[in-house]
Parts: C-alpha cells; structure tokens; sequence
C-alpha cells in the first residue's frame, strides 16, 4: 500500500478542515459537529428541531429522528458508497475500510467470511479468557494514588481480546498494539499532520503484519480468525488484498467501539448520581448497564446512507447519490421513544432499542464481541473497585463521528 506524501496529506487535510470551519461559522449545526464538540448534545437538539429532515450547507440530508435513522438504516434503497462505488468523504484517501464501507454485493460475500466468527454462540466461549484478561489488568493496576481507566484498562480489554483471536503471539503484540492504536486517528476530525502520517504508517504496518500472518496460516492454520479468513482465501472467495483489509477494519472496529463503550460508561456511571452504587450492589446490571452506556453517549455517533434510486422520505425527495447522516447519538436520546432520555439510567425499561451497532445489512457485526466485553469489564470493575471515583477532568477524542475519552483520570477511595 502507498503512503502519502507530506505535501499529498497536509493538501488532503487543509482541504477538508476549510470546508468544515467556513460552513460552521455560518452557524451550520451539522458542520459544527463534524468539527469534533465537547458536547455535541445540544447542536444534536438543533437538529431535531429543523425537523425529522433537514439539509446542511454542506449538501448532506441529516436526521436525528428515532424512527426515521431505524427506517433508513435497514432500506435496501439505499448504500454507503455512490452509486458508482465512490466512497463519501473518506478522512485519508488511502484507508480502505472493507466490507464495512461497501455496498452489496462485495459486502454480503466479504461479510459472510467474516461474521461468523462473532456470532453469539461463538463469542460467548471466550467469556472465561475476557474474563481473566480484565482482572488481570485491574491486578496490574497501582490503585494507591490517581492512574488513567483509559490506558490502564478500557484500551487493553479489547485490543487484547482481538489480538488473542487472531491468534497474535507475545512478540508480536506490541507490534500489533501500536499499529492499533494508531489506527485510531482515521476515526478523528482535524487531523494533524503528524497525526495523519502516523495513520498512514500504521495502515502500512497493520497490513504488512496481517499479510505475514495470512501466509503462516497458508503453512499452519489454526483455531483463529485469521486462519478462517485463510481458508476463504484459499477457495478463491476474496482476494489477498481483502484478507489483509478485513483482518485490518476488524483490528480497528473490534476495538474502538469497545474502548469507547467501557471509558464513556464508566464515566456516566460516576457522574450520575446512585448509578455507580447500583452497579457496583448488583453487579448483575452490568448488562444493562452496557445497554444504557451504548445509548446515552454512543461511540459511533454518525452512519451515513446514499441513496441509490430517486425516493421520498419523511416528504422530502431524495436524488440518486443524495448523502443522508443519520445521527444516532441523536436518535438514541430522541424524547419521543425515551422517557427523560438525556438521564443515564441503567435501570431503563427499553435500553436495546438503540442504535449504537446500526442496523439492516450493515449492522456491526461485532456486536456481540462488544458486549460481552462490556459485560465483563464494568462487572469487573464494580467488584473489584468499587471504591472508584474521578480524580480530574477527562479529555475526549476530538472527532465528530466517534465520541470517546482518550485520558480519564481516576482513584480509588
């Protein structure tokens, strides 16, 4: 894969944050949130107040309306490439995101390769080792003075976790760690230059690392992931390329999501009264607390569609390669499907009615990764810290599609 020239990325970014900043100044509520908010909520409620539809000076449709981003998330009408097969705004030119970012029919053949190995029952055997991992961690931690949730644990949980299912050794974890965390900064907005050439060697690094795997598994296979992506590739069901770009999206989405669900939770559950001792005398909830922390601060807070023939929608008409958001951050506290539903609650009667993993063909598809992972951590947490509490001001990913903490300064007792 080619890695972009200073001159190529810095031209690419400029490019990207004039757009941004000369829309939003003119009080354009999507272009604001793109610029990556604090707080996004209240523009989220501007939002909503145009209508179920309304048109950014950006060109892009947007919704915040429940039923509306459930609809269109799951109409076949429409895509999440052009209808050409153009990818809509990409943040780096060169981050080929796989199946998540194709339409039918390369998503359905990719997506069947590698969603088996997330399913429900499949997932679920791996409670024991997610399991050892978090209390291992919390073992590892120096709880007599202030430390990080984010570096110490939320972040290991699941790049561990991934890296156990590719079957990954000890001395290629760290390799593999760095190149994940790295690869984080294709979720962000107003990328850096350094931030943008660390993206790109950490594409170029994750790829040659998954190829090298890919070929062992051609000598060796084994029981993991990788090697069931191996087998495909030996039927001649993807090409090489994609075996390296499904195992890359997978190293990405199979951690991030997770690492932003754990420290955002953690964080609604310490700064919401009575929350974190409910959890923590019944650590039961934490299942549903997973639930409630996906609904109230969702980690994938925008999903783009294109539609892919004229249509009509909420009495607005859609063109060919018309852009819709949909915001489901917003959408996840619309008042009309929830009762006080800017209130963290993980006692909530309807907390999976959500949309925090999508929906229709491009649901996540580690979905059920995701939440075993967050039933176990914050079950871990609550049994094992339950003297937990902040130690300063958090700081969050500066991204208007991925809403995460980066730092999360805690102390126990």
């Amino acid at each position: 894969m080619t890695v972009l020239s200073d001159s190529e990325l810095s031209s690419h970014l400029k490019k990207s944050k004039a757009a941004l900043w000369s829309v939003g100044a003119l009080g354009d509520p999507y272009a604001l949130v793109l610029r990556g908010l604090d707080d996004p909520y209240p523009v989220y409620e501007k939002i909503r107040a145009y209508g179920p539809m309304s048109r950014s000076r950006l060109g892009t449709w947007v919704t915040a309306d429940h039923g509306l981003a459930h609809e269109l998330s799951r109409d076949r009408r429409f895509g999440v490439r052009f209808k050409d097969g153009r990818r809509v705004a990409p943040s780096v030119p060169q981050f080929d995101n796989s199946f998540v970012g194709m339409d039918a029919p390369d998503h359905n053949r990719l997506r069947r390769i590698a969603a088996p190995a997330f399913l429900p029952r499949v997932v679920e055997q791996y409670r024991a080792e997610v399991e050892k991992l978090c209390h291992d961690l919390i073992d590892q931690i120096d709880t007599s003075g202030e430390f990080d949730l984010m570096e110490t644990f939320a972040r290991q949980v699941p790049v561990n976790v991934i890296a156990s299912l590719f079957g990954i050794t000890d001395e290629n974890r760290a390799q593999f760690q760095r190149f994940c965390k790295g690869l984080t900064h294709t979720l962000d907005g107003n990328l850096t230059l350094a931030a943008a050439r660390d993206l790109s060697e950490s594409i170029e690094g994750m790829n040659e690392l998954v190829g090298e795997l890919i070929e062992e598994r051609s000598a060796r296979p084994a029981g993991d992931v990788i090697s069931r992506i191996q087998k495909a590739l030996d039927g001649d069901k993807l090409t090489t390329a994609e075996a390296v770009t499904i195992c890359t999206m997978l190293s990405l989405g199979g951690s991030e999501t997770t690492v932003n669900m754990i420290g955002s939770g953690i964080l609604a559950l310490l700064d919401t009264p009575g929350q974190w001792d409910l959890l923590k005398n019944d650590p039961g909830l934490s299942a549903a607390t997973v639930e409630e922390s996906l609904r109230f601060d969702t980690p994938v807070q925008i999903q783009v569609r294109v539609a892919h023939e004229e249509v009509e929608v909420a009495g607005v008409p859609l063109a060919v390669d018309d852009v819709v958001a949909i915001i489901n951050a917003a959408a996840n506290r619309d008042p009309a499907v929830y009762t006080d539903p800017n209130t963290f609650d993980i006692t909530r009667v309807n907390p999976a009615d959500h949309l925090a993993f999508s929906g229709g063909a491009h649901y996540c598809a580690g979905a059920p990764l995701a939440r075993l992972e967050g039933d176990v951590a914050f079950r871990a947490l609550a049994e094992r810290l339950p003297g937990l509490r902040r130690a300063g001001e958090v700081k969050r990913r500066k991204s208007g599609v991925i809403r995460g903490l980066l730092e999360f300064p805690v102390k126990v007792g």
